[in-house]
This record gives C-alpha cells, sequence and structure tokens, in this order.
C-alpha cells in the first residue's frame, strides 16, 4: 500500500481553447471537472498502476465531497479530516499549440486541532504501509515540521519514505532522513539557497548531502538528475512527446516511481519508471492522469545513464558527501 498525504486537494476545472487571448471574451470547446491537487494525483496514478493506494488529506464542503466521490470512482481508499472551509477549485487553460496556464486557489488555513487530526490519521495507516508520499504545498496552520515528523515515524517502522515539497517543510524533512525527495530545479534552489546557476547534478547532490538518501531533481521535458549519498549520479532522459497537458507529471513521476521500489527494483530503475508515468501524464489533457498502456509503451523509451564522478561534485560545504555517510 503507498500512503499518499498532503494538504492541498482540489477540485479541479480543465478548459479546453481553440485559442486563448488575454482580454477577450474566450469560449471554451470541452470542460472537465477532475478531482486534482497533487496528492490526489499521486494517489489516483498509483491505483491506476495496480498498487493499493490510500489518500489522507483535508476536505470540505461540496467540493470535497466531490473529490471524494472522485477518488471512490478511481479505486483509492480515503481516510480524511474534513473541514468547515470547503476544498479549493483551481483551473487549467488549454488551447490548440500552446501551453498549459494554471489558475491555482490557495488552500484555506487549518486550525491547530485538524492539523493535529491530519498527523494522526497518518501515523495510524504507517503499519499497513510498504512506502510513504508527502506531496504538496501545506496550508497555513499546518506546522513546518509536519512532514518532518511523518518521516521520523516511517523511519522507525521502516518504510521508505519520498517527501516531494520545497522551501521550509522540505529543509525539515531533509533532517530528518528520508529516503527519496523529489523538488524540481527552481524548488531545490530556493529551499537550498544554492548559488545562482546551480544544474539539476549540483542540486540532487545538495540535497543528499542535507540528509536524502537519494535525491531526483526534475527540469520537465529535459529529463532529471537522480543522485544517492556517496556522490553518484545517474541522468534519466524521456522521450520526446508533443505534450497536451503536463500538469501533474512530477506527481505521476512520485508515484510510478514509489509503485515501482515497492515491487523490488532499484531506486535508478524506479526513478526511470517514474519518469515514463510522468511522460504518460502530458498525453492526456487532464492533470494527474495517466493510461497503463501508454506508460508500458513508454518505459522502454527512457534513457537512463551514470555519470562519471567529478571530483568537486564530492565536496560541498566543506566536506563530501560519502564523509556524512559514514557518520
Amino acid at each position: 500500500m503507498i500512503l499518499c498525504v498532503g494538504g492541498t486537494p482540489a477540485m479541479q476545472r480543465t478548459l479546453s481553447f481553440e485559442r486563448l487571448v488575454p482580454g477577450e471574451v474566450n469560449r471554451a470547446t470541452e470542460v472537465r471537472v477532475t478531482a486534482s491537487g497533487k496528492v490526489t494525483n499521486a494517489a489516483r496514478v498509483a491505483a491506476t498502476l495496480g498498487s493499493r493506494s490510500t489518500f489522507v488529506s483535508f476536505l470540505g464542503g461540496d467540493s470535497g465531497r466531490f473529490v471524494a466521490e472522485k477518488l471512490d470512482e478511481d479505486g483509492v481508499s480515503h481516510d480524511v479530516v474534513w473541514t468547515d472551509a470547503p476544498t479549493r477549485t483551481c483551473a487549467t487553460l488549454l488551447h490548440d499549440g500552446g501551453e498549459a496556464t494554471e489558475l491555482v486557489e490557495e488552500a484555506r488555513p487549518v486550525s491547530a486541532e485538524d492539523a493535529a487530526a491530519l498527523e494522526e490519521v497518518a501515523r495510524k495507516h504507517l503499519p499497513g504501509a510498504d512506502a510513504l508520499c508527502l506531496i504538496g504545498s501545506l496550508p497555513s496552520g499546518i506546522p513546518e515540521n509536519f512532514y518532518a515528523r511523518l518521516v521520523e515515524a516511517a523511519n522507525e517502522t521502516g518504510v521508505p519514505t519520498l517527501v516531494d515539497a520545497q522551501k521550509a517543510p522540505l529543509l525539515e524533512a531533509l533532517a530528518a532522513r528520508p529516503f527519496v525527495v523529489k523538488p524540481n530545479l527552481e524548488e531545490a534552489v530556493a529551499t537550498l539557497e544554492l548559488r545562482g546557476g546551480a544544474d539539476a547534478r549540483e542540486a540532487a547532490l545538495a540535497l543528499v548531502e542535507a540528509g536524502a538518501r537519494w535525491a531526483i531533481v526534475s527540469e520537465g521535458a529535459d529529463g532529471s538528475v537522480l543522485a544517492e549519498g556517496s556522490g553518484r549520479t545517474w541522468r534519466i532522459s524521456p522521450p520526446k512527446l508533443e505534450a497536451v497537458n503536463p500538469i501533474g507529471s512530477g506527481d505521476s513521476m512520485a508515484a510510478g516511481l514509489l509503485h515501482s521500489l515497492t515491487r523490488g527494483s532499484s531506486v535508478p530503475e524506479a526513478a526511470a519508471y517514474g519518469t515514463a508515468c510522468a511522460a504518460a501524464n502530458v498525453l492526456t489533457k487532464t492533470s494527474g492522469v495517466v493510461r497503463l498502456s501508454d506508460v508500458e509503451e513508454l518505459s522502454p523509451r527512457v534513457r537512463i545513464s551514470e555519470e562519471p564522478t567529478r571530483p568537486d561534485a564530492m565536496e560541498r560545504h566543506g566536506r563530501p558527501v560519502a564523509e556524512r555517510e559514514r557518520k
């Protein structure tokens, strides 16, 4: 079972247009209304791939009930904390030949009591989990060390944890030694306050130096870099595709990586499979939705290669990565 925990699910409206012109009346040719948000996407993709997945988050109002109904339809079990504030509603605007435009409503603040209740629900499911996915931003009212406390609890029960977050929640989680972290390059640079111009390899190595056993740093369509504690790195290159909707690809990668990992794959193999899931996501109009047939067709087209270790890449902040691993 893959336990997916996060604080910002959403009801998502995806509108397609022949063309999109700011400042003018734009009439949609198609509208899709789905459950979304990073934690929702990860849980749904994990279930599509064949894992049992459990969704743990906040829901509220009619929009929250809509998300719960869609989770049921997708075969995703859920154990939620119901709040007075309705679940946020977001929108994706698609137009022929153009990039996706996201309109994001921020999640409402939650009470200290609701934050504590969410942690209690997550801890309740940990003993039955094969992997823990901590994913997405946290609404106001949740402590910045929320993910870190769950990483510590998972480590105590031997459950590998993937953290997909940024800034303070990721920084706190790194100190708790998660199994793998998966920010994109921009998020990694902002979290660790890396120098300008840092590349994905430098960012991945900095993340393992900061506490993660493994780190994968994505660069969108250009692929990602995987690093582990001894300083070894791999370049993962996805197949070249014409994207329909790239939103949710990172969430699909997280789900695919954990699905593969819980079935005995090595971390590089699991990262490559997750990359195929991310690629499959861009072929659908709805964020966080993959077709299993696409994943199977794209998996052999993902390229992964270990990169030569550079002497300067092993030394950051005055000590090598390998030294941290020996302590």
